[in-house]
């Protein structure tokens, strides 16, 4: 994760927050942010994505047990599961799980991690 980089304030009191930091927030042009004050005078910027959910279009393998790991791995995240649909793409070798949840402070590419460790990837991620 991005540590430390330095921005500046424009005229209008707008602050560039780096590509990088946008990346790893999830952020898109356009998107509100939520902007906390702290007692020791730090800024700290999360997503408002509470209103918004992603939806994942996961890829597994169609055995026993499979979507039962790839649910335990978003569950360790702390994603909150809004709603889910699966059907088999290859009936015994491939399964698609369309996902809409609340992925709380886990990332895309953390969930895409973890879900590799299940032996299951992600084609397709969105913010809706």
């Amino acid at each position: 994760m991005p540590g430390k980089n330095v921005s500046s304030v424009d005229k209008k009191g707008r602050v560039l927050i780096p590509q990088s930091m946008r990346d790893v927030l999830n952020l898109q042009e356009g998107e509100k942010v939520i902007l906390e004050l702290d007692g020791d005078n730090a800024v700290r910027i999360e997503p408002a994505h509470e209103k918004r959910l992603l939806h994942l279009k996961i890829s597994l393998a169609d055995s026993p047990g499979s979507l039962a790991h790839v649910a335990r791995a978003l569950a360790k995240l702390g994603v909150d599961l809004v709603s889910t649909n699966s059907h088999s793409s290859c009936r015994g070798e491939a399964a698609v799980w369309e996902v809409n949840c609340n992925p709380g402070k886990a990332t895309v590419a953390q969930i895409k991690n973890s879900l590799l460790k299940v032996k299951a990837g992600i084609s397709s991620a969105q913010w809706e």
